[in-house]
């Protein structure tokens, strides 16, 4: 594990972190313009299209945009080491039309998506240009992007390909979120996510009845599912989240679908909640006398590393020497792409802040320094320099 104090001291590092310091109110900028280029998850093609520019400008090797739309680049190292990924996500939860103008606080920025994720790919475009302020010549190569399908039903689409095409040439992935500068995370959460769609005789409510009805059927599903018991250790969740179905209130309906969300830190536990609820769905679609479609909409894989891996230690380091107070939290983001191939991988942070994925959704400017230094040393702990 680097010694992150004296790693600090080294010149070329030194000056890239007073970069960091001197041009705070640019970054504050740049998350600005990132986060006013709507990016709904499938639909981030044109701020993708601003982040390529940005990469280029900054002299990256290798800069194209990938066939899952990602951003990538490479920041060549002195080859004498093993490389390191990171990637920041480039899509919002807010549809195409979200007023995604920001307003300014005092000292936060209020826009929907500002922390999820505009300022962290604006973060990371500020890392690259401190380390080249800096001179900075890292062991080995730098890996970075900026990703798509982080969120809802992209189901980790981006980082999963990046992930396949360099997991052979880096030791880690680190992927940077926007809020939560204190947390790392080494524990990602597993899901598996389907649409149930119910088809039913239907007809008329007062000439058919009782003929079979794909609402009925769908409710009858939905009780069920929601009496089960799922272990606390390890946690384990499930959760129905969209529901549609039927035509008028006269009318019996002939279809009828779901959501389904499963969730778990250990693939196991996921496993048997998943064969339970799927039992449940053609279970009562029989009794009912219709017909249920799967559709498997969500697979992200689980993993982990321990607390005591060089990577979440290094990062453990990076924090105690900036005075930040860690703590950890299994979750679900990017960085599970890595984990459950087995690449080690942790997801870190830039600021402080609230309401992500509401329309008040704000973060806090004044952290911002220290979060980019955050990732910027951790990246720099694991490459090593040249």
């Amino acid at each position: 594990m680097p010694d992150v104090t004296n790693l600090m001291r080294d010149p070329a590092i030194a000056k890239a972190l007073a970069w960091v310091d001197a041009n705070t109110g640019k970054v504050i900028e740049e998350a600005v313009r990132v986060c006013e280029i709507p990016a709904p998850t499938f639909e981030e093609a044109e701020r993708a299209a601003y982040v390529q520019g940005r990469f280029a400008q900054l002299g990256l090797a290798d800069v194209a945009i990938d066939a899952a739309g990602n951003v990538r680049g490479r920041r060549p190292g002195a080859g004498g080491g093993p490389g390191v990924a990171v990637g920041a996500h480039l899509d919002t939860v807010f549809p195409k039309g979200t007023d995604v103008r920001v307003r300014r606080e005092g000292s936060r920025l209020l826009a929907p998506g500002i922390g999820d994720n505009s300022v962290a790919v604006a973060s990371l475009l500020a890392m690259l240009e401190a380390l080249d302020a800096g001179g900075v010549r890292t062991a080995g190569d730098l890996y970075v992007t900026c990703n798509t399908g982080e969120e809802g039903l992209g189901d980790l689409k981006g980082m999963k390909v990046f992930v396949a095409d360099v997991k052979d040439r880096v030791q880690a992935l680190i992927a940077v979120e926007g809020m939560k500068i204190n947390r790392i995370i080494h524990v990602a959460v597993g899901s598996r996510r389907y649409k149930v769609s119910f088809a039913a005789r239907g007809g008329h409510s007062w000439g058919h009845f009782p003929s079979p009805s794909a609402i009925h059927i769908l409710g009858r599903a939905i009780a069920e599912i929601s009496r089960l018991e799922v272990p606390s250790d390890p946690k384990t969740t499930y959760n129905v989240g969209v529901i549609r179905g039927g035509t008028t209130v006269n009318t019996i309906a002939s279809e009828a679908e779901m959501l389904v969300d499963m969730r778990s830190v250990d693939m196991q536990a996921l496993a048997d909640l998943e064969r339970r609820v799927l039992g449940i769905v053609e279970r009562t679609a029989k009794e009912g006398d219709g017909q249920a479609t799967l559709d498997l909409v969500g697979d992200r894989p689980a993993g982990s590393i321990p607390a005591t891996h060089p990577v979440v230690e290094t990062c453990k380091a990076v924090h105690r020497a900036l005075g930040l107070q860690t703590f950890t939290e299994a979750s679900s983001t990017d960085v599970n792409a890595a984990l459950g191939v087995g690449l080690p991988g942790v997801c870190i942070s830039i600021t402080e802040g609230a309401n992500e994925h509401r329309l008040d959704e704000y973060i806090e400017t004044g952290p911002i320094p220290t979060g980019i230094k955050n990732i910027l040393l951790a990246t720099v702990g694991l490459l090593g320099t040249a």
